[in-house]
């Protein structure tokens, strides 16, 4: 007697795991301090997305501090969308990222081949950051609760 199965190929098993391209909210589960292939400081982020059910998927992404615009771009657009838009001004931004929740827009890129022979999977990844809008930036801006405020309402 055999297992009896209905087989995908290498393409369909690795679309069961990619999200469809579009806007996201996100939450940074893991923020690593690391340096880039180019010698940046960079931020290695694990975003947690949510499917149409609910379920949460992790996506990898890179902020790189290097004067390449495109990089700061990406790092400008993480801060407006995260709240951190004050600290980005001041050229500095804090290495705990976790918790940290706002909107990017996702993507999927192709198979690409390994140094060694084989290829890394077709996967999604980080176009950009959505930033908020000076609106939405006041709005989120923490507010600070006074617990021995005289105004207590009996």
């Amino acid at each position: 007697m055999s297992y009896s199965f209905n087989p995908l190929s290498d393409e369909e098993l690795d679309s069961f795991s990619l999200l469809p391209e579009g806007e996201y909210s996100f939450l940074v589960a893991k923020s690593t301090r690391k340096t880039s292939k180019s010698g940046n400081a960079m931020a290695e982020l694990v975003l947690t997305l949510w499917d149409v059910n609910g379920k949460p998927v992790s996506v990898f992404d890179y902020l790189v501090f290097s004067n390449v615009n495109l990089n700061i771009k990406k790092v400008s657009h993480f801060s407006k969308t995260t709240g951190l838009y004050e600290e980005y001004k001041k050229g500095e931004l804090p290495e705990e990222l976790e918790g940290l929740e706002g909107k990017l827009e996702l993507g999927t890129q192709d198979a690409q081949p390994k140094p060694g022979g084989g290829f890394y999977a077709k996967k999604n990844v980080v176009i950009d950051y959505i930033p908020m809008t000076a609106s939405e930036m006041k709005a989120s801006s923490p507010v600070v609760h006074d617990d021995f405020s005289d105004q207590i309402p009996f």
